[in-house]
């Protein structure tokens, strides 16, 4: 009888087989930690050059929290490898055994046997299956790249955290290690850290398939379920952001777009910039669109294949661009061109400061593609992998072009070395025309997802950046044009360096802060709200406007917005006058939050909130709108 009653449960679950999904710990939905730091990932679950054993706790409060108040039927078991990773995958575990159960215990002893005891733990049918590793595409969170599915071997089972034994318990034996005809790397699988309530959850792992004991380890891999049944989410949205638009207000020579870790790379169409007068630029008009990258430009070899090198290239001309010129240039592994002999620094670390010269005297510099690369990932399988610095000559005086390119380069995040490539692969170019002046981003083969590094510095805030900066200026940074959105809101004209930075918003949230590059997101118990920067001098008031629309490419209203400013809502915001300034200084802190209730209403999760600053006249100026923020997305959705 005690068998059948479960059986029965089972099966009256089985018509809601379209199936909820949630991750356990339940932070976990968007990245590791809410400050987007990296993490070595876990190499002692699905382990790479052996078998083991591992067995995984976790707390049913993972299960109450996403709505889970009665028995579900668990249908398959998932995990990740670390965000922002790609990988091949192709890996296979032979003759896996998969058993998922209930247990009492609040933590796993470090012997298998005892996790099992029948006194605190019910085990569900043991499966035995073959599991291959799928391809990981490096987003952010990743994608799941081993999924079993219990119901097709016969290993689901009826788990209820309101019961006796409410926390679940994952029994997982490898006999032998993957199998693949040409070995590969493997993405360490996502494993949990402290943060918010915890991991609540413990686990135990051995290399040794027989043994009766494993090491013990607090920070168990992420784990996804699939069930049928109550709660959960059809499908897991984390809470996320982007910075969109573009703002005006100012006078500023450089541009740039930032892209947050995971954030989808969209400028493969490339960008070209145009200057004003070829010989002596004041400014670029940067449009969207250039040739795709020409191969035939590369040379007999490389000119590196190092990490945190700089190429230094002497060209046959003076190049000059606005504020100034240089005769040699100093390409770096990292995706950027410094344009002066002087700098030393390759510099991995893409983060506003950098740009603009704020901390350090950096000069001038074209960023195609600025983050922390590695020339060397791929050169088992491309002799032509790496950084190449060519001038072609052909032309005649007057009419040399110049070509940087880094081609079928890996990231630095990325595991794998030169022998194991193509898991991870950039090939960009960028190009100068000596006699137009013209200045060419080219795009090939890209991720599909930024990634960048991520440390306890917190001077390394972004994935990547596309730009272009004149550094420090004399002793002075360079002003802040803020991120735009460089896919979309072209042409533009950038300006003769003046002396006001473009109009900025920032989201700040209690009480966890998020990344930098993040910034606040919104998720069950966050309250956001957003200061404004580099307002300009005079102005008597400005609106802090939120959406549910975003307008992109956004839209100026001629004689009501300045010329070059944007309008990134709708036409009609719903939150109009979210927040009022009269007569703000330069730099204001918001002061009326956004509060997600908890848990977040599920029609809710999915939903994009917009917010942006525009300053308003009502004295007679020329225009309406004389200055715009840039925008912030925040997607709602789970932490």
């Amino acid at each position: 009888m005690r068998r059948i009653l479960p059986l029965l449960a089972a099966a009256a679950l089985l018509p809601a087989l379209a199936a909820q999904n949630l991750v356990l710990p339940d932070n976990h939905h968007l990245m590791e930690r809410s400050d987007q730091l990296a993490n070595a990932g876990d190499t002692t679950h699905w382990r790479a050059t052996s078998g083991g054993r591992f067995q995984i706790l976790y707390d049913a409060s993972h299960f109450v929290n996403a709505g889970v108040n009665g028995p579900i039927l668990i249908t398959h078991l998932r995990f990740r490898g670390e965000d922002g990773e790609p990988n091949l995958g192709g890996q296979v575990y032979s003759g896996v055994t998969v058993e998922v159960g209930s247990t009492s215990l609040g933590t796993l002893s470090t012997t298998f046997a005892t996790n099992r005891l029948a006194a605190t733990t019910t085990m569900g049918t043991p499966a035995t299956t073959n599991v291959t590793v799928a391809p990981s595409l490096g987003t952010c969170p990743n994608n799941d790249c081993i999924v079993i599915d219990l119901l097709a071997i016969g290993a689901s089972f009826l788990f209820d955290p309101t019961s006796a034994q409410p926390n679940l318990i994952v029994d997982i034996t490898m006999p032998t290690a993957p199998a693949n005809a040409a070995p590969l790397y493997m993405t360490p699988i996502q494993d949990t850290t402290a943060h918010g309530a915890g991991i609540r959850g413990s686990a135990v792992s051995t290399a040794t398939p027989a043994a009766a004991t494993g090491t013990a380890d607090t920070t168990p891999a992420v784990l996804g379920i699939g069930f049928a049944g109550n709660g959960g989410y059809a499908t897991i949205v984390p809470a996320r952001n982007e910075e969109f638009g573009a703002a005006c207000g100012g006078n500023c020579a450089a541009f740039y777009q930032t892209f947050n870790q995971g954030q989808p790379f969209d400028l493969q169409a490339g960008l070209t910039l145009l200057p004003d007068n070829p010989t002596a630029p004041n400014f670029y008009t940067v449009i969207g669109g250039a040739p795709a990258v020409d191969l035939t430009q590369l040379n007999a070899a490389p000119n590196s294949v190092a990490d945190e090198v700089l190429v230094t290239f002497p060209l046959s001309f003076a190049w000059a661009f606005p504020g100034g010129s240089t005769s040699t240039i100093k390409p770096s592994t990292n995706g950027h061109v410094w344009l002066d002999s002087v700098p030393t620094a390759a510099l991995y670390q893409a983060n506003k400061d950098n740009l603009l010269g704020v901390t350090t005297n950096y000069p001038a510099r074209y960023m195609p593609f600025w983050t922390d690369l590695q020339c060397g990932k791929n050169t088992g399988g491309n002799a032509l992998a790496g950084l190449h610095v060519k001038e072609d000559t052909t032309g005649g005086p007057g009419n040399s072009v110049v070509y940087v390119t880094w081609n079928d380069v890996g990231l630095f995040r990325h595991g794998a070395g030169a022998t194991q490539p193509g898991h991870c692969s950039h090939t960009f170019q960028l190009v100068l025309h000596q006699a137009s002046g013209m200045v060419e981003y080219r795009y090939g083969a890209m991720n599909t997802f930024a990634s960048g590094l991520w440390t306890t510095s917190a001077s390394m805030h972004y994935a990547s950046i596309v730009g272009f900066t004149r550094g420090r200026i004399g002793t002075t940074p360079s002003l802040d044009p803020q991120s735009r959105d460089l896919s979309t809101e072209v042409p533009f004209d950038t300006a003769v360096e003046g002396s006001v930075g473009n109009v900025g918003i920032t989201a700040v949230s209690t009480p966890i802060a998020g990344g930098p590059g993040y910034q606040g997101r919104l998720f069950a118990g966050q309250s956001v709200r957003w200061d404004v920067k580099n307002i300009p001098a005079g102005t008597v008031i400005g609106l802090l406007n939120l959406d549910v629309a975003a307008t992109s490419p956004g839209f100026g209203l001629p004689g009501i917005t300045a010329p070059g400013c944007k309008i990134s809502t709708s036409l009609n915001p719903v939150g109009l006058q979210w927040e009022l300034f009269v007569l703000p200084a330069a730099n204001v802190t918001g002061t009326v939050p956004l509060t997600m209730p908890t848990p977040v209403p599920t029609a809710w999760l999915g939903v994009d909130i917009v917010v942006q600053a525009i300053g308003v006249d009502l004295f007679g100026g020329p225009n309406l709108v004389p200055w715009s923020s840039n925008a912030i997305r925040h997607t709602i959705g789970l932490n």
